[in-house]
C-alpha cells in the first residue's frame, strides 16, 4: 500500500517537535516559515487529524503526532544509517559492524584491536555507537548495534554469549587517600568512604552482589557519576573511592594521581563477554569478528 506522507514530512515533524516553534524548525531544515508551514497543514491533510497544537506559545506534538514522530526517528535513523553503509561500500567496505559498550566499558583496546582485524579483514569497517552504554541489550536486539561488550552476569536472554577473559575488579582511590598503599581493603574499609559509582542500579555479578551485599553494607554517601570519565575524576579530585576492573581503569594509572588496591585479600573478580544476538548467522561478518575478539589476547592491548 503506498504511504500518503514522504520522508520530508518526517523530516519535518521532528524538526518542529525539537524546536517547538516553526521559525527555528524551519531554519534547521532550510525551509521558509510559510513552505514549513504548509508542509505541516499539507501533513494534517494528508492523515485527517491533527499533529500540533499550541501551548503556551510553543507547538506540541498530539497524540498522532507523537505516534508519527515515533516512526520518523526509527525511519530517518535507518536511512541516514544506509546512506552511510553505501558510501562505505563505494570505497571497498563490504560490511559494517556496530559496536556497542556498556557504561562500565572502555575503548583504550579498540583502535589497536582493529588494525590487527583489518590485516585479515581489510573489506570490514567497524563503527562505534555511543549513546548505549546504559542499555547495550535493547540496543542490541533493536538493531541499532550488532555487538556489545559487557560484564558481569549476563542475566538478559535471546543473545550468544562469548566469554572473553576474567578481570579483577580493584578499588581505585587517590594517591593521598588514607587506604593508599594497602595490598588489599576490607568491605568495611570500602563502604566507610563516599562511593563513586556509575549508577544507583546494582549490577549483576559487580560489586553490590558481590561485596555489599553478602556484608549488609551501605555507603553512606554515594555519588552517581554516569561514565568512566566522570568516576575517574571525582576519586582523582579526592572525593571518594570505586572500584572497577582491571581492564578499564588500566589507561588512567599513567596520570600517577590514582593508587590501587584489591578488593578483599582473595580478590573480586568478574568476566568480559562479547554478546551478538542469538539468530545471527555463523557465518557473518558479526560473529567473524566476536570470535576474533575471543582470540585475541584483550587484556594486553
Amino acid at each position: 500500500m503506498a504511504t500518503k506522507i514522504s520522508t520530508r514530512h518526517l523530516q519535518m515533524i521532528m524538526a518542529v517537535a525539537k524546536a517547538g516553534n516553526v521559525s527555528e524548525a524551519a531554519s534547521q531544515i532550510g525551509l521558509t516559515q510559510s513552505a514549513l508551514s504548509h508542509r505541516i497543514r499539507e501533513a494534517e491533510r494528508l492523515l485527517n487529524t491533527e499533529l500540533f497544537y499550541r501551548q503556551h506559545k510553543k507547538l506540541i506534538p498530539t497524540s498522532a503526532g507523537k505516534r508519527l514522530l515515533l516512526s520518523a526517528t526509527v525511519v530517518l535513523s535507518e536511512l541516514e544509517r544506509a546512506e552511510n553503509d553505501i558510501d562505505k561500500l563505494s570505497v571497498g567496505i563490504e560490511h559494517v559492524i556496530r559496536v556497542g559498550n556498556e557504561a562500565y566499558g572502555g575503548y583504550h583496546w579498540l583502535p589497536p584491536f582493529i588494525k590487527l582485524f583489518n590485516q585479515d579483514f581489510p573489506s570490514y569497517s567497524v563503527e562505534i555507537i555511543p549513546d548505549v552504554s546504559l542499555d547495550p541489550f535493547t540496543a542490541l536486539r533493536n538493531g541499532t548495534i550488532d555487538i556489545s561488550i559487557v560484564s558481569g552476569t549476563v542475566t538478559q536472554t535471546g543473545f550468544r554469549v562469548l566469554k572473553l577473559f576474567r578481570d579483577e575488579m580493584i578499588a581505585v582511590m587517590h594517591k593521598e587517600h588514607p587506604n593508599a598503599g594497602k595490598a588489599w581493603l576490607t568491605p568495611q574499609e570500602i563502604a566507610a568512604d563516599t562511593y563513586i559509582t556509575y549508577h544507583t542500579t546494582p549490577g549483576p555479578g559487580r560489586e553490590d552482589e558481590q561485596l555489599f551485599s553478602p556484608n549488609h553494607l551501605l555507603p553512606p554517601k554515594v555519588i552517581r557519576a554516569g561514565v568512566t570519565e566522570a568516576v575517574v575524576e571525582f576519586v582523582r579530585a579526592g572525593m571518594g573511592i570505586t572500584i572497577m576492573p582491571s581492564w578499564v581503569i588500566k589507561p588512567y594509572l599513567k596520570c600517577g594521581e590514582l593508587r590501587t588496591a584489591r578488593v578483599t585479600e582473595q580478590g573480586l573478580y568478574l568476566n568480559w563477554q562479547a554478546l551478538i544476538r542469538k539468530d545471527e548467522r555463523s557465518d557473518s561478518p558479526i560473529v567473524t569478528f566476536a570470535k576474533a575478539l575471543k582470540r585475541t589476547d584483550l587484556p594486553a592491548l
